[in-house]
């Protein structure tokens, strides 16, 4: 188990120098880099279990894996620091990082925001359009990110 945690800083640490390198922020670096390397097994997965026709699993398995992501991982995490910190997590927004990280969570709520509603539109039926409309909204948000990284 410790083994995870050192590559898991090894990682980290990797990215935080690239980023100091090119300036770009951390928040940025994190929603392509770093969460592209931690999908890659999940969507290979979904593909495969789509592929056999199980699409609903596919589907849940997309949403619930990243849902467990942030509702444990994230609140493990801030429950250990604001025990080991009396201010709490503060997050700046008027640096470029926290601004850039509410960027972020604002954007991908946007997306799970269309996905939601193009699916219940659909009745729960995701068509290969839709999947291409996906796909572009994600690349046109990474755009944005990106953009919006390099313009602070």
């Amino acid at each position: 188990m410790i083994w995870i945690y050192i590559l898991a800083e090894i990682i980290v640490a990797l990215l935080e120098i690239i980023g100091l390198i090119t300036g770009l922020p951390s928040a940025l670096l994190g929603l392509t880099i770093l969460s592209w390397g931690n999908s890659v097994g999940d969507a290979i997965a979904s593909i495969s279990i789509s592929k056999v026709g199980l699409g609903e699993m596919a589907v849940t398995g997309c949403i619930a894996g990243p849902a467990f992501n942030l509702m444990c991982g994230l609140g493990i995490t801030t429950l250990v620091t604001n025990l080991s910190i009396s201010d709490g997590i503060v997050i700046d927004i008027h640096r470029s990082e926290g601004l850039s990280s509410l960027v972020t969570i604002l954007s991908a709520l946007i997306i799970h925001v269309i996905f939601c509603t193009i699916t219940f539109a659909n009745d729960f039926k995701v068509k290969q359009k839709h999947a291409k409309i996906f796909v572009v909204i994600y690349l046109v948000d990474i755009i944005i990110l990106i953009a919006f990284a390099i313009l602070q």
